[in-house]
């Protein structure tokens, strides 16, 4: 019987070449073993490892970062008798033409991202410019006409806090490198690189003895992506 201990874990803009255009979405098949109670996610399991993956979980900072690459939460849960070995290579998302998006170290995720605002003085009775939320999350954006004066702010937003990626909170999210002993469980997110040209996608996952090098059976996921 499964057994899960899945965390269910506006808008940011992105600086750099990967952040042209909107994020896909990304969701199990049709033909996955779904998880009761747990939206977006899929189960499988071989050989008394369990990986449970949840493809619309990242909740975190920044908040749009499946703009730049396709954070997948997952749990792997050991009912074996021996350890498993957790390495970034051992997973890939998989076309079924071949193609793979390797799941990426986290300190390899780069990029800028743009931070909210906390005000000094926080407002009552007061609409946002729209264009203004991403840094101002708390406040409520006013509901009529308020168009951007683009002759005035140049290329650049103003109020605003830039920080370079990988941040803390991507790397305390992520799943690290290491060995699942018997009976161990750990939750992490997993970073893929940015999908493309793709319907049907299946995750991953080698099992890999880490005392011996052996491989002893792997775990597969289908997905859709819909871009």
């Amino acid at each position: 019987m499964l057994q899960h201990n899945v965390a269910t874990v506006r808008r940011w803009f992105f600086a750099g070449a990967a952040l042209l255009g909107c994020a896909g979405n990304l969701e199990p098949a049709p033909e996955s073993r779904r998880v009761p109670g747990i939206a977006s996610s899929a189960v499988d399991e071989q050989a008394g490892i369990e990986l449970v993956a949840v493809s619309d979980a990242w909740r975190g900072h920044p908040p749009e970062l499946d703009e730049l690459v396709t954070p997948v939460l997952v749990t792997l849960t050991n009912r074996s008798g021996r350890s498993l070995e957790l390495r970034y290579e051992h997973f890939a998302l998989v076309t079924p033409a071949g193609v793979r998006f390797a799941a990426l170290p986290p300190v390899i995720v780069t990029g800028v991202a743009y931070g909210p605002v906390d005000l000094v003085y926080p407002p009552m009775g007061f609409g946002l410019a729209p264009y203004l939320s991403p840094w101002y999350p708390a406040l409520s954006v006013w509901g009529g006409s308020f168009p951007f004066r683009a002759d005035y702010y140049g290329n650049c937003y103003t109020s605003c806090q830039h920080f370079p990626l990988p941040d803390g909170e991507l790397l305390q999210r992520a799943l690290p490198e290491g060995v699942l002993s018997p009976g161990g469980r750990i939750t992490g997110f997993l970073y893929f690189e940015e999908l493309e040209d793709v319907r049907h996608i299946n995750l991953m996952f080698e099992l890999v003895d880490p005392n011996t090098g052996e491989r002893f059976g792997g775990l597969d996921i289908p997905f859709v992506y819909d871009d």
